[in-house]
């Protein structure tokens, strides 16, 4: 099983994909109405062909949660903003997600 943690442009499809190729997948994001959405069978945004690989996902049994789950692999596809002034990456939500 894998866990994506971070459902947002990156996580989400990328959870999908795998979902709907068999794989068993659990995504993972701190965000409750985002994660009460998409458990409702509810996309939180737009994409060409989103919809359709969500609904093939849900056929096979992605599961969406805000709680840490062990799994055997782990995606993180969580914001890295970069600061302009300092030049650097704000790995704060990396470092959560870990």
């Amino acid at each position: 099983m894998i866990n994506v943690i971070g459902l947002g442009y990156i996580g989400l499809p990328t959870a999908l994909m795998f979902a709907k190729s068999g794989v068993k997948i659990v995504g993972t994001d701190l965000n409750e109405k985002l994660v009460e959405s998409l458990s409702k069978g509810k996309l939180t945004f737009e994409e060409e062909g989103l919809e359709d690989l969500f609904y093939r996902a849900c056929e096979n049994g992605i599961r969406f949660t805000t709680e840490y789950q062990t799994t055997d692999m782990y995606i993180i596809a969580v914001p890295t903003p970069y600061d302009n002034t300092s030049k650097k990456l704000n790995p704060n939500y990396v470092i959560s997600a870990v």
